[in-house]
């Protein structure tokens, strides 16, 4: 099993998305998946329907919805209602912590 910490943004935290989960400091909140889970695996164990999310960040860069997950990891959940801005602060790597696009 490998424990993954999920910010959800936008319309999927507003949307009630990750409800009832505990919530650390940093607005994140723990998900345990299997040994070799996706991102893709992460969505649905929230219960979130695919297309909903427009935009997935692995420890502060863009991946792809079937990067592998490891113990710790950071996911970033992102609607299409914040995905451009996402893209541009990602882009522009203004020094915000979180990284550049893939």
């Amino acid at each position: 099993m490998v424990t993954i910490r999920v910010l959800l943004s936008g319309r999927l935290k507003l949307d009630g998305y990750g409800r009832g989960r505990p919530v650390a400091g940093d607005g994140t909140f723990p998900l345990v998946l299997n040994e070799g889970s996706t991102v893709r695996e992460a969505i649905d164990g929230i219960q979130i329907p695919a297309s909903r999310v427009a935009l997935t960040m692995l420890n502060g860069c863009g991946c792809a919805v079937d990067a592998p997950l490891s113990s710790d990891d950071r996911v970033i959940l992102i609607p299409e209602d914040v995905a451009a801005l996402w893209r541009f602060l990602c882009r522009q790597n203004l020094g915000l912590g979180i990284g550049r696009d893939s």
